[in-house]
């Protein structure tokens, strides 16, 4: 309820002093009944609420999202819970408006769908035979399959869509989920025919759409035509590549609050007032692999720990947490295998690292850090490439 008085009053439905009425009536009402709330900083998960009784050890945590919905989506709701989907009046129009509407959080929206798979499955299957082209109850339900490790039902969910219509972003999405499959030829034809739909589309709402499937077309097709240990070297830096971006994406919903005090220490302990775009990915992996929490361990190590991760994975995200750190000059590079050879120029120590950066060349110079990973290094997404005038700088 005090949540929903702050959103309308950000909204301006209500005033704020309304606002307050609220907020002083939910304050008074807990103090009267000696109820206390805890969240994550009382060592819940991010986006859980406990209230508990004063004296009392109890607890029974709930999703914030799931209180949000309940207050401000009711009707969205009561459709879920239904027997007969088809019989509730809105249906499917009001699930519709709720998942295409950009002000509401996309957490929540896939909170009403994991609160129970089972119902959220039957919800966007029924829109989807109502309205085939649905691309928000599409997204979902491949994101539901994709986290139930649901491959078989993915690709025909995949495959139903682009039956139906010709959409360029479903089309790339399906060219990332049929390239971890490691169908390079599959995968190939499905980011051409993305380009090829966005060019006859015309679109340009999407900034950098095309170029970004160009880059997955190019590595694609460096992929398919690697063989014995470049192309098992090229898989494992890919693979690597993708489990630390699960693992930040994992990071970042989990500890909300924990990320938002690691910005303020990083600032700090790096005297900046502000973590710029080119800073961004350096953050993000300090926050993730070298800051740990007050349990001792990093993000990453609760990712491996829950996820069930070998020994030897786990070691490699630690070691993530000892990145080098210097001014790097590209000596040997292998665009072919993703192979880049570099030196830094303070210690002079070599590094073979992996990446796929198709626009660098031999003789220039990036700072930033590099992260260890098996035999090799990662770029870890926040290499700072410099331009002419400063490479020359740097190297005199």
């Amino acid at each position: 309820m005090v949540q929903k008085a702050f959103r309308d009053a950000e909204a301006g439905i209500i005033s704020k002093r309304e606002r307050d009425k609220v907020q002083r009536g939910f304050i008074k009402h807990m103090r009267k009944n000696k109820l206390g709330m805890q969240d994550e900083e009382d060592k819940l998960k991010a986006h859980e609420l406990a209230i508990v009784k004063e004296g009392s050890d109890r607890l029974k945590p709930l999703s914030s999202f799931d209180i949000w919905l309940l207050a401000d989506f009711k009707d969205v709701c009561a459709v879920c819970v239904a027997d007969d989907l088809r019989s509730v009046e809105g249906f499917p129009d009001r699930i519709i408006e709720f998942l295409k509407d950009p002000s509401v959080d996309g957490r929540m929206k896939e909170r009403l769908i994991e609160k129970d798979t089972e119902r959220g499955e039957k919800l966007l299957k029924t829109i989807i035979e109502d309205i085939p082209t649905e691309v928000n109850a599409h997204w979902l339900l491949v994101e539901l399959y994709d986290r139930e490790d649901k491959q078989v039902e993915a690709e025909a969910e995949y495959k139903r869509f682009l039956s139906e219509t010709d959409d360029e972003v479903v089309w790339a999405n399906y060219g990332d989920f049929l390239e971890r499959s490691r169908r390079y030829d599959a995968s190939l034809d499905a980011f051409k025919n993305s380009l090829a739909s966005y060019e006859r589309a015309k679109k340009r709402e999407y900034e950098g759409f095309s170029e970004a499937v160009k880059l997955s077309i190019s590595r694609v097709e460096r992929m398919n035509n690697l063989e014995g240990e470049e192309a098992i070297k090229a898989r494992e830096y890919q693979e690597a590549e993708w489990l630390i971006e699960d693992i930040r994406e994992f990071a970042e919903k989990r500890l909300e609050k924990e990320l938002v005090k690691a910005q303020e220490e990083y600032k700090g302990e790096r005297d900046i007032e502000a973590i710029m775009v080119e800073d961004a990915f350096d953050f993000l992996n300090w926050f993730v692999f070298s800051r740990k929490l007050g349990d001792g361990r990093t993000p990453g190590m609760i990712y491996a720990e829950e996820k069930g991760l070998s020994d030897e994975l786990n070691e490699r995200i630690e070691g993530l947490g000892n990145p080098v750190e210097g001014i790097f000059e590209v000596v040997d590079l292998e665009n072919a295998s993703f192979k880049i050879r570099v030196k830094d120029l303070i210690t002079e120590a070599e590094y073979n690292l992996m990446g796929n950066l198709p626009a660098i060349t031999v003789g220039q110079t990036f700072v930033g850090n590099i992260y260890p990973w098996a035999d090799f290094y990662l770029t870890g997404g926040g290499l700072k490439v410099q331009d002419e005038e400063s490479d020359q700088n740097i190297k005199k």
